[in-house]
């Protein structure tokens, strides 16, 4: 069973956070005596590492105080932790392309570190199941846009560039955070002992809306098993209305592997243009002389 706050403590929490969710804004934002980012503007990764000192300290002195998803008191700072208003910096099409692609990987490296805070796998029950599998669907967000950017940030390369070792490397370690972070979402649906019945058919629905737009970023045999999964959970799962979620993504997904395929067979059908002779623009041997 989860511990619970002494009573001592939760008075001076509650208000704490009243004093913090007040129409006058603080200058500075203490969450149990830790300074933590303005919850009224979107975060940026630097505002993710400050939240994430802040709450391991908090948690290596007091239990089950981290911040709750529909706390009455802390539910807003959670909510402002998975917030779409974080990825409007990143998509603002003003800024470098470069510093916006770098941006959302460390943003996403500072979720997986908050993840790893909210989940307990030493636990019979996760204390902080609904938080956890909120962080895990959103960071399947936050890993969409960022392949999204590298994306665009690879096509503004020349080809010199693209064959470039290390960029090549990029690329794939990016592919292959993005193939391991969706296995792991899939994964966590199966964690039925450990996660409550409402908590993952909340976190199906979710992964329903996120994984189309991370999806079609993968590679070929991943998405292949990607689908083989999704199906045998639409059929097999413990809950029918995980398993109505899944149903529900199916054709989404085989819609989008279709059209990939299509573009990518339309591709290899093109005829290879033989190279360009370059132009000579050297001095006739004649005019030289």
């Amino acid at each position: 069973m989860p511990h619970t706050l002494p009573l001592r403590r939760t008075l001076p929490l509650a208000i704490l956070l009243l004093v913090l969710l007040s129409p006058v804004q603080a200058a500075e934002l203490f969450y149990l005596g830790q300074k933590i980012p303005d919850i009224h503007k979107p975060w940026n990764s630097a505002d993710y590492q400050q939240l994430l000192d802040a709450l391991n300290k908090v948690d290596s002195t007091q239990l089950n105080a981290l911040p709750r998803r529909s706390g009455e008191f802390t539910g807003p700072i959670y909510q402002r932790m998975v917030s779409e208003e974080n990825f409007r910096p990143q998509l603002n099409i003003y800024a470098p392309l470069e510093l916006r692609q770098n941006e959302a990987r460390e943003a996403l490296f500072r979720l997986k570190e908050l993840m790893r805070l909210y989940f307990d796998f030493r636990a019979v029950q996760q204390p902080y199941a609904a938080e956890a599998l909120g962080l895990m669907s959103y960071s399947l967000r936050q890993q969409a846009v960022l392949f999204t950017l590298t994306t665009e940030f690879w096509m503004t390369l020349s080809a010199s560039e693209q064959s470039n070792p290390v960029r090549l490397q990029g690329l794939h370690e990016t592919k292959a955070a993005a193939a391991m972070l969706t296995s792991s979402a899939l994964d966590y649906l199966g964690l039925t002992k450990q996660f409550g019945r409402e908590e993952l058919v909340l976190y199906s629905a979710e992964l329903s809306k996120q994984l189309p737009g991370l999806f079609i970023h993968l590679s070929t045999d991943v998405r292949a098993a990607l689908l083989q999964r999704i199906e045998q959970l639409a059929q097999q799962h413990t809950y029918s209305e995980v398993q109505a979620s899944m149903r529900e993504l199916q054709p989404v997904l085989l819609s989008i592997q279709r059209d990939v395929q299509s573009k990518l067979a339309a591709a290899e059908a093109q005829p290879r243009q033989a190279p360009t002779r370059s132009l000579d623009l050297s001095v006739p041997t004649e005019s030289a002389q």
